[in-house]
């Protein structure tokens, strides 16, 4: 079970949100001419056809309207839960009503109920059954959404056998051993050592996020926690050379602008 903080799919697409929109449109339209709740059963079949898809058309635009409020609060958030799920549909409710209300109180429908008894009454029994319709159509679009890629890794020798597929956040450091290299990596948030037969210059090719602080050394920055001394870095559970000739990069990391009472920015 998700919990209310807990990260969800999203679909950012247009594509799948105007089926999205389409199929809540349609959905309402259809409902209120065939069906004809309230007082529009009193109405002719050709007049419900006439005036009341509009409502359709509303919840349509809505929900389109709202869908760059909703990729932004996704890209401002950088994840979407399930309270932000319901914050967008009680925001798309919410504009709906709105619209629906400004629409009942036209000379096309010329509406007699007030606000309350309009959105009690009228709007949100029908609200109720679609909302159900509203979310199994989102539900279906964010289970279209493609898939992040994995922060994945690929370290590959000279011996075709020769791989280590890894997330680039559990990768610690790499380290030069003759004709090796040494991958340090977490595993079960445990550091753990493979041999791997390339250099490190192929492997700093390969993966150039990582950063080079010695000539036999690369380190993945997000594992730098302090400095040991003015010429060795602590990471993740182990610890590193630098040589003066890389030290510049090292002090360019955020990291770096922590003065401990050792390092060589004191």
């Amino acid at each position: 079970m998700a919990l209310p903080m807990s990260p969800m799919n999203l679909n950012t697409s247009y594509k799948y949100h105007t089926f999205v929109g389409l199929v809540i449109g349609i959905w309402l339209a259809l409902f209120l001419v065939l069906i004809a709740p309230f007082d529009a059963a009193d109405l002719s079949l050709s007049i419900r056809l006439r005036i009341l898809p509009f409502y359709g058309l509303i919840a349509f635009v809505t929900y389109i309207a709202l869908i760059p409020v909703q990729n932004w609060l996704f890209r401002k958030m950088k994840q979407w839960t399930i309270v932000l799920e319901l914050f967008y549909l009680a925001l798309y409710n919410l504009i709906a009503l709105v619209g629906c209300y400004a629409y009942y109180k036209t000379d096309i429908i010329n509406g007699t109920y007030d606000v309350w008894k309009f959105t009690f009454g009228v709007y949100y029994p029908i609200f109720f059954i679609l909302f159900a319709v509203l979310v199994l159509a989102r539900w279906y679009s964010n289970k279209r959404a493609p898939l992040p890629v994995a922060d994945t890794v690929v370290l590959k020798g000279d011996n075709k056998l020769d791989i280590l597929q890894i997330s680039f956040s559990d990768l610690v450091s790499i380290s030069s051993a003759d004709n090796y290299i040494e991958v340090n990596y977490l595993k079960s948030k445990h550091l753990q050592k493979k041999l791997l037969r390339t250099t490190l210059k192929r492997i700093q090719t390969d993966v150039p996020e990582l950063l080079k602080v010695h000539r036999s050394h690369l380190i993945n920055p997000a594992h730098f926690k302090e400095w040991k001394d003015a010429n060795t870095l602590n990471l993740t559970q182990m610890q590193v050379p630098v040589s003066k000739k890389y030290k510049s990069a090292v002090l360019a990391l955020k990291h770096s602008s922590l003065k401990m009472d050792d390092s060589p920015l004191s």
